[in-house]
């Protein structure tokens, strides 16, 4: 049987997140049939900044617990710190976030397998898509927490790298009480000419983004680029049957309403199981459960050895509610296909075709590095504050 720690995070901007993701994970195994082939050890780790904490508590899962793989729920900075410790151990460390930021380097460490949503690659491309669609000219408007992780990079360098000229930088509040677009609209009543919003924004940030800056839109017939959080389902229920907005688009790497065999599967186990509906958060257990799936099988047919383990496992494709997945060989990262998503006016989030060639848009990103001199992330896990 094999043995796992799962140390997830908390969240006070979205209170379900750990619990979603670990259902997601759970029914995932359940469905596979092998939810009885593992036992579990679950403890929580915050809101992923206290290193020697972390680091602590997935020593203990390896001493104490005896566990052959250990998932945790932290962004890049947090990996880092851990690799050593699974790599001289040689046990698995699976790492689970949203992947709005990326690792200073892209070489993979032996015994671990990243597994994100892939934000920031699909910030990028929405970045790119802009310049290619519009004058070029553009307003960033970005919220200070967002505007924290490396997806707010790989957006914004994108339309530059695409011929992309940013016009003026709008950064709101991290305190919803203190947030406000008046600069902005100063800028666009004296600069007719630009059209354009890049947007980064996610949870009651979001919201407030898009009740002031609906009456804008309307205003100065503005376009709306987003990050995938902007285009989430829970946002039109807080919106309202009232609201009504245009001309809003991102890429985004799944939709509740995507038509095919494993997210239909996917919505309708995992809701009948727990009562609750799909989201990004159960959507990224879910897909860490097909992982988990075949580091069980592996065990269960000799493949013991961790670093063989997960060589083993670059290049596989996963039947995933995305579409697919697949674990890339070069880095030991997953990912998967892109949707152009567009809005209606009532907010009805319409997933289009997915991106073309992503799997050279996959390459290109994973050449992204942030250019020489200074830089500074957010600590605490993507979404979790």
């Amino acid at each position: 049987m094999l043995r796992a720690g799962i140390l997830m995070p908390r969240s006070t901007l979205y209170p379900s997140l750990g619990l979603d993701l670990l259902n997601g994970l759970k029914q995932s195994l359940k469905q596979q049939h092998v939810f009885d082939e593992i036992k579990l050890f679950v403890d929580n780790i915050g809101f992923g900044t206290d290193e020697p904490e972390i680091y602590t508590k997935a020593e203990k899962m390896l001493l104490q617990e005896d566990a052959d793989l250990v998932v945790v729920c932290a962004d890049s900075r947090i990996a880092e710190m851990l690799q050593p410790l699974f790599t001289a151990s040689n046990k698995i460390l699976l790492v689970v976030n949203f992947g709005a930021s990326f690792s200073d380097s892209w070489q993979p460490a032996p015994t671990t397998i990243t597994h994100t949503l892939n934000f920031a690659l699909h910030a990028g491309l929405t970045g790119k898509l802009a310049a290619a669609e519009t004058n070029k000219q553009v307003v960033n408007a970005i919220s200070y927490y967002d505007g924290g992780y490396r997806q707010c990079y790989t957006m914004l360098s994108n339309h530059q790298a695409n011929g992309g000229i940013p016009r003026y930088n709008h950064i709101t509040h991290l305190k919803l009480s203190e947030f406000t677009l008046q600069p902005m609209v100063e800028y666009l009543e004296q600069n007719t000419d630009v059209q354009t919003l890049l947007c980064l924004f996610s949870g009651e940030q979001a919201l407030r983004f898009y009740q002031e800056a609906a009456p804008l839109q309307e205003q100065f017939n503005l376009n709306l680029y987003v990050s995938p959080m902007m285009l989430e389902d829970s946002l039109k229920g807080q919106l309202g049957e009232g609201f009504s907005i245009g001309n809003v688009k991102g890429y985004i790497p799944w939709h509740t309403s995507l038509d095919n065999e494993h997210n239909r599967l996917f919505k309708e186990f995992y809701t009948k199981a727990t009562n609750q509906p799909v989201n990004y958060f159960s959507l990224l257990g879910w897909d860490a459960g097909l992982i988990i799936k075949e580091v069980i099988t592996r065990h269960q047919s000799g493949t013991t050895h961790a670093a063989e383990l997960v060589t083993s496992l670059g290049g596989q494709t996963f039947n995933s509610p995305r579409g697919w997945l697949k674990i890339d060989a070069a880095t030991q990262q997953t990912y998967g296909p892109s949707y152009l998503a567009e809005c209606s006016n009532n907010f009805e989030i319409i997933p289009g075709a997915p991106a073309e060639d992503i799997e050279n848009e996959w390459i290109a990103f994973t050449k992204h590095s942030l250019p020489p001199g200074e830089s500074s992330s957010w600590r605490n896990t993507y979404l979790c504050i």
